[in-house]
């Protein structure tokens, strides 16, 4: 579990200008920063002698209390775990019901990738949201596509999107999907990322299928008081078919294909997992923006 320098330039956006408060940690979160990162963070912290203490004193995997602290600028840090192997503060299986004292406490609420490890999941996401009091954030960082093994889980753009939704009190500051080269996400400078955009804006599924590991990044800030998934969380497209009167008939385009696909398959055949392995990409950019480094 841990965070990165993507994560830390996901934050600022969201913390800019801002300092006090409490931030909660599912476990004990590593940090790890590449040289190249350091000497990047050294220029965005260049006016903030906090941030540089913090930056000269760190060591690669530290924990990243130290960072919250004097770059993020929360008064206090508290680690939410299972057990206290690692020194959490707080000793609580994040898939049971929450402490009554924990909820509506934080100003920002971690997941550095500990719920694809909970296999109640719904459980467990909807204490991550119960944590941050109104105006808080929830930042998360899951596996997303070529993963599989690494936890129970996998998670997708469309699940996030649903979840974090004004009717559940909350309102997305931004979706990304994280490329590595490395199984081990961390050992990845560097990460590529990109904007994900909302499958039911888009009007389609938005799919991942990469060689490469992909991890899902997500920020929502909560907006109100809302007890999360009493009302059912349904999957965008199926909205959209249940709301359609009648099955849509296809064009001209789409007949000429199919005319072409009954006397030459194989043609169809090749066109069309092109078409869907683009689509499927991150070179979609419809579905996709890619971010500056």
């Amino acid at each position: 579990m841990g965070l990165a320098y993507k994560d830390i330039r996901g934050l600022l956006e969201w913390r800019s200008g801002q300092s006090g408060g409490e931030a909660a940690t599912l476990g004990r979160l590593t940090l790890t920063l590449h040289p190249k990162e350091i000497s990047e963070l050294r220029r965005v912290f260049a006016n903030d002698p906090d941030a540089l203490d913090w930056l000269d004193k760190y060591r690669y995997a530290d924990f990243a209390d130290e960072m919250l602290k004097q770059a993020l600028k929360f008064n206090r840090v508290t680690s939410i775990d299972f057990s206290d192997y690692e020194g959490a503060t707080v000793v609580q299986n994040i898939g049971e019901p929450l402490q009554p004292d924990l909820i509506g406490k934080f100003d920002l609420a971690i997941d550095g990738g500990t719920l694809e490890h909970v296999f109640n999941f719904p459980v467990a996401i909807g204490n991550l949201m119960r944590l941050v009091k109104r105006g808080g954030a929830v930042y998360t960082i899951n596996p997303c596509n070529s993963l599989a093994g690494h936890g129970f889980y996998q998670f997708s753009p469309e699940l996030m999107y649903r979840v974090f939704s004004p009717q559940n009190g909350f309102e997305i500051q931004f979706v990304r999907i994280a490329i590595g080269h490395n199984l081990s996400i961390e050992k990845t400078p560097n990460h590529e990322v990109y904007d994900v955009v909302d499958p039911a804006k888009y009007g389609n599924r938005v799919y991942l299928a990469s060689r490469r590991p992909a991890m899902l990044l997500v920020l929502a800030v909560k907006r109100s008081e809302v007890e999360p998934f009493t009302e059912p969380v349904l999957q965008s497209d199926y909205l959209r078919k249940w709301d359609t009167a009648e099955p849509s008939a296809l064009n001209w385009k789409g007949k000429l294909v199919e005319s072409v696909g009954r006397s030459f398959p194989f043609i169809t055949r090749m066109l069309s997992g092109y078409v869907e392995r683009r689509e499927a990409s991150v070179r979609n950019v419809n579905a996709y923006t890619r971010r500056p480094r």
